[in-house]
């Protein structure tokens, strides 16, 4: 019931997206309320963070409300978001940090346990979304060898010209790195839980578990995450200015719909940010949780990059 209760805010402000005005800010408030509700009635902690993360996002971006609420309070619109834009959302943030820790403590004694379990949830979306964007490599493939063999052995049939398998190379060539960008940014937060990113482990493999996984833990919280938010900010303005103005590519006989492209750019780091979040939750569990959940949580407390001896790579450096 207290899921339910979080999908139907989620519910409410998706619907609040589409709305016009202050009934749309009234929608999304109503669905944030509920998702904090069924969070404190310890709904799961996945959906309850998807919930308030998504219902303060569609707050932000519904079309009008916000304004015509600050036009009726007698403020300047445009002065309130040139100088507190950037504030709103560090304010949403540290508001959707400070109740998600008190939701996990209100779980105690099983708040490792609940973490992990949201970890787990996040995991699930993003490898799922991983292993199905890793089959775009194979329609790029395709698309290259033909616009390729085109160019070299095709072009010059007036047959194949003239019927329906002919595409002009422009709207390849943009259809291939498409695809490729596609496939690169929807398997950044797969790759980086399994932990298949470039590491500079000169340091960082001589030194003990724990000290390994705080580095992970301050690492993800000061730059990964800051720097993920920051993206799909700007990548969101980036696409939704695309998407408006009906953008189409430069080249005179390349493809149309630009804004697709584009929104690739946030959505693909906000899964690197959900990567990211599902590894802080496995630190913060190492760290502080009991000891017999530090299997489950000590993803980053070995390596397996270097070329060390195995008691060295999983316990630390010999220290005697």
């Amino acid at each position: 019931m207290s899921t339910l209760l979080c999908l139907i805010g989620i519910a409410l402000a998706a619907l609040g997206l589409v709305g016009v005005g202050v009934p749309a800010y009234v929608l999304c408030i109503v669905g944030f309320v509920l998702c904090v509700i069924g969070g404190f009635a310890r709904a799961r902690l996945s959906v309850v963070i998807a919930g308030m993360v998504f219902t303060i996002f569609a707050f932000a971006i519904a079309p009008d409300g916000f304004s015509a609420i600050l036009q009726m309070a007698d403020v300047n619109p445009k002065r309130f978001f040139k100088f507190y834009d950037g504030m709103s959302g560090l304010i949403g943030a540290l508001a959707v940090l400070a109740l998600t820790l008190v939701m996990v403590r209100r779980n105690a004694p099983q708040s490792c346990e609940t973490m992990l379990g949201a970890s787990d949830d996040f995991d699930t979306v993003v490898n799922g979304v991983g292993k199905l964007a890793s089959w775009l490599f194979v329609p790029m493939m395709i698309v290259i060898f033909y616009d390729v063999s085109q160019r070299k052995m095709l072009d010059f049939d007036n047959n194949i010209i003239d019927s329906v398998f002919y595409f002009d190379s422009t709207k390849l060539q943009e259809l291939e790195w498409h695809l490729h960008a596609v496939l690169f940014l929807l398997c950044l937060g797969f790759a980086y839980r399994y932990d298949a990113h470039v590491r500079i482990e000169l340091v960082r493999d001589r030194m003990a578990q724990r000290s390994r996984v705080w580095m992970e833990l301050i690492g993800v919280v000061c730059f990964l995450l800051t720097y993920c938010y920051l993206i799909v900010e700007f990548g969101w303005v980036f696409a939704n200015n695309s998407y408006r103005i009906g953008e189409v590519s430069a080249a005179q006989t390349g493809l149309t719909h630009r804004w697709i492209i584009k929104a690739m750019l946030p959505f693909g780091f906000a899964l690197l940010f959900t990567a990211g979040l599902s590894a802080a939750f496995r630190c913060v569990v190492y760290l502080f949780g009991p000891t017999y959940l530090n299997e489950r949580a000590g993803d980053y407390a070995g390596t397996h990059h270097a070329d060390l001896p195995e008691d060295v790579a999983i316990k630390g450096p010999i220290t005697d």
